[in-house]
Order: C-alpha cells, then sequence, then structure tokens
C-alpha cells in the first residue's frame, strides 16, 4: 500500500491473530512463478489488532518464531562464492484488518499531483471528525467507476494507521533482519488478488458484497460497478477462529453482513446487490447456505483455487487465509 523504493520485494510476511504466514516468490527457468509459503501458529493474546493501542507483547517469542519461519538470510554468492551473510531482507509487511482504521470518501475531484491529492484526502478525512489524525499515517486506494457510469465523483477509500502501531511491527522486524520496503492490510491485498483472479475488468460489472473473516473479525465491503459504496471492519471475538461448525457464530457473521448491507441500502438506494465474495478458512457450506437463504445472495468464495487459476505453484502451503495472503502480498 506505501512503500519507499522502486522494486517491489518478493517477500511477504503477514500477521495474523493466531498465526503468522511467510511467502516468497521466485521465476524457474521456464518463467513460471513459484511460491513458498510457511505457517507458524502463535500462543494467543500475542498479537491483538487495534488501531489505537500496542497490537504485541511477549516480543521474545515472536522474534522466536519468526526466525524460525524466515529462516537466514541467503546473502550474495559470486561465482559459487558466498560474500555476504545475513543481509536485511525487504520485505512486504500485511497486517490486520483491525490496526487500521478505514473511511470510504466521495471527492468531486481529484488533483493529478500525488502530493496535493494526499493533502487534501487527509483534510477531507480530518473533516469528517471519526477520529484523531495526530501521530497518524495516511494512505489511500482509488476506485474508478466503469467507464459510462452516471456517477462523476472520485471514491477514495483512506485509511489511516497510527505511527505507534507501525513502529511496533517495524521495529520487529527488523529485529530478525526484515526490512518493511511495503505495509499492506489484508482484505485489500486478498481483494486485488480474486480481482486479478476474476479478470481485468469482469468485477467491475457486478454489484457485490465482499465478506473477508480473518484474524477474528469480519470485514465487508459494498461494491457497484467497480466503485466502493461501504466499508467496515468488526471484530468478532476468539470465538471466531473457526466459524464452519458455529451456529451462533454463523448467525452473528450473517447477522454483520446484514447490517452492512442495510446501512450501504439506506445511504445508496439504487445499489442493488445479489451476490457475495466470501473469504474464510475451513467449510464455508453452512455458511454459504445462511447467505444465499438468509440475504438472499448468490456465493462465490476466494480460496486457493483462485491462486491455481492464475497458473501460480505453491510448495510447502498450508492452505489457510493467513497463507493465502501472504501469497497474495507477493503477488
Amino acid at each position: 500500500m506505501w512503500g519507499w523504493a522502486s522494486r517491489r520485494p518478493q517477500r511477504c510476511l503477514k500477521f495474523g491473530t493466531d498465526s503468522v504466514a511467510w511467502a516468497e516468490a521466485e521465476r524457474n527457468w521456464r518463467g513460471q512463478r513459484r511460491h513458498r509459503c510457511v505457517v507458524s501458529p502463535l500462543p494467543d493474546g500475542v498479537v491483538k489488532p487495534s488501531p489505537a493501542e500496542q497490537n504485541l507483547s511477549d516480543l521474545s517469542v515472536l522474534q522466536g518464531r519468526l526466525r524460525a519461519l524466515v529462516g537466514p538470510s541467503p546473502g550474495v554468492q559470486i561465482a559459487g562464492r558466498s560474500l555476504m551473510s545475513d543481509l536485511p531482507r525487504r520485505i512486504v509487511l500485511l497486517l490486520p484488518d483491525a490496526a487500521v482504521r478505514a473511511v470510504v470518501l466521495n471527492l468531486d475531484q481529484l488533483p493529478a499531483k500525488r502530493e496535493e491529492r494526499d493533502a487534501l484526502i487527509r483534510w477531507r478525512l480530518g473533516q469528517e471528525q471519526l477520529f484523531s489524525l495526530g501521530g497518524a499515517k495516511v494512505v489511500s486506494q482509488v476506485f474508478s467507476s466503469q467507464p459510462g457510469s452516471e456517477s462523476r465523483t472520485h471514491t477514495v477509500l483512506a485509511v489511516a494507521i497510527q505511527e505507534s502501531v507501525l513502529l511496533q511491527y517495524e521495529a520487529l522486524c527488523e529485529s530478525v533482519g526484515l526490512i518493511p520496503h511495503e505495509v499492506g492490510v489484508t482484505s485489500f491485498r486478498l481483494f486485488d488478488l480474486w480481482r486479478r483472479a476474476s479478470g481485468a475488468s469482469n468485477w467491475q460489472q457486478r454489484d457485490f458484497l465482499w465478506a473477508n473473516l480473518s484474524d477474528r473479525a469480519l470485514t465487508t465491503m459494498v461494491f457497484q460497478h467497480g466503485r466502493l459504496l461501504f466499508y467496515r471492519c468488526k471484530l468478532l471475538g476468539g470465538d471466531a477462529a473457526v466459524v464452519s461448525a458455529q451456529s451462533d457464530m454463523l448467525d452473528k457473521i450473517l447477522e454483520e453482513c446484514g447490517a452492512s448491507l442495510d446501512v450501504c441500502q439506506q445511504r445508496h438506494p439504487s445499489a442493488v446487490i445479489k451476490e457475495a465474495v466470501v473469504c474464510a478458512d475451513g467449510d464455508l457450506s453452512a455458511l454459504e447456505t445462511k447467505v444465499e437463504a438468509g440475504l438472499d445472495l448468490s456465493v462465490e468464495q476466494l480460496g486457493w483455487r483462485s491462486v491455481e487459476a492464475l497458473g501460480w505453484m505453491a510448495e510447502g502451503s498450508h492452505r489457510g487465509m493467513t497463507s493465502l495472503a501472504a501469497m497474495a502480498g507477493v503477488s
């Protein structure tokens, strides 16, 4: 989402509440992308996503898990001889959705110059007075409507992260020889992965609810012809680690998705949502049945088949949402 160098890293570290994932990408002699992805479980409570408070505790445990997960730096070799080792590695760092705050803004005009655009978005975000921007980094993503759409406004997702929160993640990474070059948010990277798998423009012809269940939180976004109408991240609690067999949690997820659609419908009466894209671990058949019956939506699941459809090959992967997000980080 933001970065400080030109060449994108080919390694990603994804923090979750229950596990952390490490993904690496390279090309073989045929030019095919190969990925390696490994996952390590985390003790309960060492990662508690929050947009305002410290997220990480028991740093010595986290350092040990990260060192074992990412392995030693490969160093630099010339003519088969190792000249330098233990070099810092640039990475994409993915944070849980609940570690940031995000707001949908509609702008009549959007300056062409990045500095002016960033200043306008920060000013508008401050005008909303939803939270203090003191000590916060603000980044954004612009969603353009489909060509020919009646809407002439620019839809912007503005994301704010407290520098004190970001610095804690960065310091932990640097302590094990990893340098965050880009910092992203889980749902946005997963959405970009799904968008690629769906085709460059096909997704812009659809009106749909996006629902991501990860890190014990539910993130919902509503899109209309490529325009983002609504965003919300809702913490679900510790019971949300596995949802497939818990009827109470399934009902809660259904209720929260319905509430997001209701609020969006009130703000945008012309939006008629009939599809849902769901990202979650485990067997989603029970959740799919509830969404189809309770919300009258057809359901599509984002999973590892989406990666396979792109022709990617992954080795050593634990096929869950944490590892899929890490893969999305190097896509």
